[in-house]
């Protein structure tokens, strides 16, 4: 089965606590499960066919900060990484993180690594998964 990269971007940027996805193996759709809202229907889709579905990359598996660390450390300006560095230790990291980017003009320069970061992820489940990336990105 083939899925596109762009599906599993957004089922990437989109788990959280809550939220889970699935790729279904013989139907390739990738299936959105949430605590709250999901249909009962969907639920037990999922738990009567499990053996048909494979669990996306949750929350747990993509860490966030250590994509921001990465980011900083790809920065050629030191003082930029300084400022960066310094401004995600302790509570409040993530939100310091994106005043610091805008403050400098890294913002689209952060969402591109990101993308790119989660780009790669996808790919590299889908190797591990044997599942057929389309990127559709091209």
């Amino acid at each position: 089965m083939k899925v596109k990269l762009s599906d599993m971007v957004d089922a990437i940027e989109s788990t959280d606590d809550e939220t889970h996805y699935y790729y279904n193996m013989d139907s390739g759709e990738i299936l959105f499960i949430n605590d709250e809202i999901s249909e009962d229907s969907e639920k037990e889709e999922l738990e009567e066919n499990f053996d048909r579905y494979i669990s996306l990359p949750s929350k747990y598996d993509i860490d966030d900060y250590q994509i921001m660390e990465q980011f900083i450390w790809s920065l050629s300006d030191e003082g930029q990484q300084n400022r960066l560095e310094n401004g995600i230790s302790g509570r409040g990291a993530f939100r310091r993180f994106r005043e610091l980017t805008d403050e400098l003009g890294l913002t689209q320069k952060w969402y591109d690594f990101r993308a790119s970061t989660y780009q790669r992820i996808a790919s590299e489940w889908c190797q591990d998964n044997h599942v057929e990336l389309v990127d559709d990105y091209k």
